[in-house]
């Protein structure tokens, strides 16, 4: 009875509030008067459909019995879904100028600065993302048949070595891959003088290149959700962050000359969450839930110490447009440090994790000798990185071309070698360490030129033109050890070379028995340490921009190829789109990667709604 008659009263009180309200005068506030506030919203729902089944590696002829490890988990059969993801961005734009003019609210103490502020508005945007695959999936996805599977074939043989935890994956994976809400962006900004200011949770994108990220490496990349195919800008992280622009003018033959500067105080990075086990674009050898080793991933804290930071000077002159930039930051592969208990089972690694010991104090003793039952332990961290460099924007009227040119200096990003890695090599007596590899970091430069051409093809398009873009990237590894896979001589030949540079991902596990370094080895994929890449888009618009054919590739020259034709159809606000990714290599490769995904050709279908 005092909850029915509670609830009574508040009608009552809501009724007579809202008849007062509509008996007085109105005082409202028109926020929207001259169309101040833009809303956007752009939402898709699609299925990516597997055409070839995926793989458990490709063995490569030697001199000795090979067992590829470099497959696919879980494995799915051609025919069968790979993605089913929804989508929804909306984005809301407030111009805060006539309020502040008007002195609305608070905002009439800015009129009473002793300067004047200008452009002041604020940006909000929320973004959702699901993913169907692990609920209506093939069974390889929605169930945990394949865990199963590989707890049944892991060994337990070791000593105090555990069982593959099914259940803890499973878990990780649904919570890392079926749903994500989050608020994308939300800054203020606004302008004095000549001094444009932004804060709050940003994008900020350097650099003049497409689909690889050569100085636009300040947002780190997040490939934990929707897989490598998703486009830069739905895998943008979004960073913590003050951004200011000074426009200094003209001086001399140089005009358009800004100052802009960051700081990022974050501790996001591109390898955290990361990719869980089971997700159909986790990377070969590293898709499968595993109880040999266990990773422990390092974000750096969220201080001024380790926070990013940079500066860049854009000016044109003689008709180009040119930038030169430096800045601090955390790329998205993590360095890689390996611990194991050690031959003689007991671990005297010091490095700590979570709770500041090797095992949590309430694991079970017997499992102490043996790192909590993993024997392997690999702890992720972000060294910062330094990053300089430069680029050329200019047209060519004449040629409808425009020119891009870029280039970058690394210093101190994360790098891997087969003996910093492998544990029958760090943890013989008479080489290295016996308990780690240790953490490596290495210097790179990289360069791109590109093409973007607008030309008429009368016979195939007679009322709109083709538009060409193309990239040539260059990156050179200095100091890297030689492309020699094996040790050619002295006591240990035959065996992998421990200098050699390479990806933290196995190709093969080489059987060799009678060798010093015992058996079932891994052989780390080779990374050359001069890399070429070139990019391919082509592009027009039939029936008046309704119908777009598309065509992408990339071509690695170290052995990888990618092509994605592609049509889209539109009727404002709706689009409907098909591509077809190709990606073909004869064997892993390192370099730029496009070969480490070679068994997932897939054809997606997307319906898109934009307003």
């Amino acid at each position: 009875m005092i909850r029915n008659g509670l609830r009574l009263w508040v009608v009552v009180c809501v009724v007579v509030g809202t008849l007062c309200v509509l008996r007085a005068h109105s005082h409202a506030i028109p926020l929207d008067k001259n169309d101040e506030i833009k809303l956007g919203v752009r939402a898709y729902v699609n299925a990516r459909v597997g055409t070839e089944s995926t793989h458990d590696g490709v063995p490569i002829p030697a001199r000795r019995p090979i067992t590829s490890t470099s497959g696919t988990f879980p494995h799915s059969a051609a025919g069968h879904l790979r993605q089913n993801r929804g989508f929804i961005e909306a984005e809301l734009h407030h111009d805060l100028r006539r309020l502040q003019r008007e002195g609305i609210g608070p905002l009439s103490l800015l009129n009473d600065l002793p300067f004047k502020i200008r452009g002041l508005a604020y940006h909000v945007t929320f973004r959702g993302e699901g993913e169907g695959l692990y609920d209506w999936g093939p069974r390889e996805y929605s169930t945990a048949d394949e865990f199963e599977k590989v707890r049944a074939a892991a060994s337990t043989v070791a000593r105090g070595q555990v069982a593959v935890d099914v259940a803890s994956n499973r878990r990780r994976l649904r919570k890392l891959g079926t749903d994500r809400e989050r608020l994308y962006q939300a800054y203020v900004e606004a302008s004095v003088g000549d001094l444009f200011v932004r804060f709050g949770r940003q994008i900020l994108s350097w650099g003049e290149t497409d689909g690889f990220r050569l100085l636009d490496n300040i947002n780190p990349l997040d490939s934990s959700f929707g897989g490598f195919l998703i486009s830069l800008d739905e895998r943008r992280v979004p960073l913590d962050m003050g951004r200011v622009q000074y426009r200094i003018g003209s001086l001399g033959p140089l005009s358009e000359i800004f100052l802009e500067g960051y700081v990022a105080i974050d501790n996001k990075v591109g390898f955290y969450p990361g990719t869980p086990a089971g997700s159909p674009w986790a990377l070969p050898s590293l898709g499968a839930p595993s109880n040999l080793t266990r990773s422990f991933a390092f974000r750096p804290a969220r201080n001024f110490d380790n926070a990013r930071g940079g500066a860049r000077l854009v000016f044109n002159a003689a008709d180009a447009t040119f930038s030169i930039a430096h800045y601090y930051t955390y790329v998205d592969t993590p360095s890689l440090q390996v611990f194991t208990s050690g031959p003689d089972g007991n671990s005297t690694v010091s490095v700590a994790f979570d709770d500041g010991l090797i095992c949590p104090p309430t694991a079970d003793p017997s499992l102490q000798p043996n790192h909590c039952g993993f024997p392997t332990h690999a702890y992720q961290t972000a060294p910062k990185v330094q990053v300089s460099g430069a680029t050329t924007t200019f047209a060519i009227p004449q040629l409808y071309t425009i020119v891009r040119s870029e280039v970058a200096y690394f210093k101190d990003e994360p790098a891997f070698s087969q003996g910093q890695l492998d544990p029958f090599i760090f943890n013989q007596p008479n080489v290295g360490s016996r308990n780690t590899g240790g953490r490596r970091l290495r210097d790179s430069i990289a360069c791109v030129l590109g093409l973007d051409v607008n030309q008429w093809l009368r016979f195939l398009n007679p009322h709109q033109t083709f538009f060409f873009s193309t990239q040539f990237f260059y990156k050179h590894i200095k100091n890297a050890h030689g492309d020699t896979p094996f040790v050619t001589a002295g006591p240990l030949a035959g065996t992998p070379n421990p200098d050699r540079e390479v990806l933290p991902i196995t190709l093969n596990i080489l059987n060799i028995p009678g060798r010093t370094l015992g058996r079932n080895e891994p052989l780390f994929i080779q990374q050359p340490r001069d890399q070429f890449l070139q990019t391919l888009f082509i592009t027009t618009s039939y029936r008046s921009g309704t119908i777009n054919p598309g065509f992408l590739m990339f071509y690695d020259w170290g052995g990888g190829l990618v092509y994605q034709p592609s049509v889209s159809f539109t009727r404002e606000p709706f689009r409907f789109a098909i591509d077809y990714s190709i990606l073909d290599s004869h064997i892993y490769k390192g370099g730029s990667g496009v070969s480490l995904l070679k068994d997932r050709d897939n054809v997606q279908f997307r319906f898109e709604y934009v307003i």
